[in-house]
């Protein structure tokens, strides 16, 4: 349902492309029924330019589609620069699996295919002693990691205008992420969700692709994703389907779970037993749980923790 979504639109001409995606979008949508949005998304990109619309164009509606935050998550920012990374996450669902993940396990590195800020959200951008958040910083990518904010004036819990990511925990990004913008070549990183809607949308992600046409800049992330994966013994793996049309992240994960240190792997997610055929291809010498998605995976996680 990600193109029924409800987003912010910017101005007449982001109208205008977000229309002419959707349309194309529908028209795809009809001739490819049993096939979503990753399939169409992936396809403009391969076509790049050559393309019925522009892949910038798609980049930049599925950005704001993903960055704008609902009502409640805005706090008192405007919705371009709601969610920021700042703001705890306020999902009860991932509050109670991280609660649990940090508390029970020694999380070593997180790897995420998800453009959103959730992850963040939720381990936090600092060391929190206040529910036992290490805090991240991004993976792959040169530190210091300085983020740039918005900050309020006349508020007594007035937000810095620049901090820096001090976490513990790598967190690898491998499509890139709403928060990450591109200045002058440079990739810039922000607190907030703004990449996605100035400038025609300046985010910086890109589709599940074979690994050799991901973007130089995301090389170093991929090489640090697939060395973190390879070091650690279980992998918590949280809805993620190995889906087949993602062929780079299927070679990833099964050069690491075959060849690393993999014992357990534990998945939560509601169609884990159809998806234990898959999972035990790309990882044969670890033993698998299967477990429910989230909420209801939280309890037996805390009985395999223990």
């Amino acid at each position: 349902d990600l193109f029924d979504s409800e987003f912010l639109i910017p101005s007449r001409e982001a109208k205008r492309r977000y229309e002419a995606v959707l349309r194309e979008w529908r028209a795809w949508k009809s001739a490819h029924p049993a096939q979503g949005p990753e399939q169409f998304l992936s396809e403009l990109y391969r076509a790049a330019t050559r393309g019925p619309v522009p892949w910038a164009w798609a980049a930049e509606l599925v950005a704001a589609i993903l960055a704008t935050p609902l009502p409640h998550d805005r706090g008192p920012y405007q919705a371009r620069y709601g969610g920021r990374i700042t703001r705890p996450v306020n999902v009860a669902d991932h509050e109670a699996f991280w609660a649990v993940a940090c508390s029970r396990f020694r999380v070593s590195a997180v790897v995420t295919t998800n453009y959103d800020l959730l992850i963040e959200r939720g381990l936090r951008h600092r060391p929190m002693r206040r529910g036992n958040r290490p805090g991240i910083y991004y993976g792959g990518l040169g530190r210091p990691q300085v983020l740039k904010g918005t900050a309020l004036p006349f508020s007594a819990a007035k937000p810095d205008q620049f901090i820096e990511l001090e976490g513990t925990i790598p967190l690898y990004k491998l499509h890139g992420s709403l928060n990450w913008g591109l200045e002058a070549g440079a990739l810039r990183l922000y607190q907030d969700l703004r990449p996605a809607f100035r400038h025609g949308g300046d985010a910086q992600i890109v589709p599940p692709v074979v690994e050799k046409e991901a973007p130089r800049w995301l090389l170093d992330v991929w090489e640090g994703a697939r060395q973190a994966l390879t070091s650690c013994s279980t992998w918590l793996v949280c809805g993620y389907s190995l889906p087949t049309y993602d062929r780079a992240i299927t070679r990833l994960v099964a050069e690491a779970g075959t060849t690393g240190a993999l014992t357990r792997l534990v998945l939560m997610d509601p169609y884990a037993t159809d998806l234990a055929s898959r999972w035990h291809a790309v990882a044969p010498n670890a033993k698998l749980h299967l477990l429910p998605g989230l909420p209801e995976a939280v309890c037996p996680l805390l009985d395999l923790a223990g």
